[in-house]
């Protein structure tokens, strides 16, 4: 009784010896504790705010217009009026295309400076998974997979064949 005892603990033992471990961690708090990415909102947010003024101004070009236009309008010509309207389309448009363009160039250049930052994320990730023997580690929020060890099996064909598929 001893002795198997002994060998259902040596099994276990080695059992555990095998055992993957798997981690997860928080991008968003990580995120959070990285100067790099307290560079990146700074540089947005400067940026963002040279757009701001812009728009500012180009509103507020619009509403002198407009004003005049209220001002003025009734008594213009038709054709006078009607200059003064396009004029006034014409200046809505460009605050509409400078605010979407804005939005667009804000995005873009978000993602330029924050792509080296999660490449130099992804890259310390797979390192600890390597040297610390991980088989998988998720992101806890998204359940996204930046890691997965080398003794990790892909079952795509396994279920691919229970689907019947080639």
């Amino acid at each position: 009784m001893k002795r198997i005892a002994t060998l259902a603990v040596l099994a276990l033992m080695a059992l555990a010896a095998n055992a993957q471990k798997v981690g997860h961690f928080d991008s968003g708090a990580l995120m959070e504790q990285m100067p790099d990415v307290k560079k990146v909102q700074e540089t947005v947010n400067a940026e963002a705010s040279k757009l701001e003024a812009t728009a500012t101004a180009l509103q507020e070009d619009f509403k002198k217009m407009m004003n005049e236009y209220q001002q003025k309008g009734q008594s213009m010509t038709d054709e006078a009026r009607a200059e003064k309207e396009q004029e006034l389309q014409e200046a809505y448009e460009k605050i509409q295309n400078f605010m979407q363009t804005s939005r667009q160039q804000m995005q873009q250049q978000q993602q330029q400076l924050m792509a080296p930052v999660m490449q130099k994320v992804m890259r310390a990730l797979q390192e600890v998974g390597a040297e610390n023997n991980f088989l998988y580690i998720f992101e806890a929020k998204s359940g996204a997979l930046p890691h997965i060890g080398a003794k990790s099996i892909d079952v795509a064909p396994l279920v691919k064949a229970k689907l019947g598929l080639k």
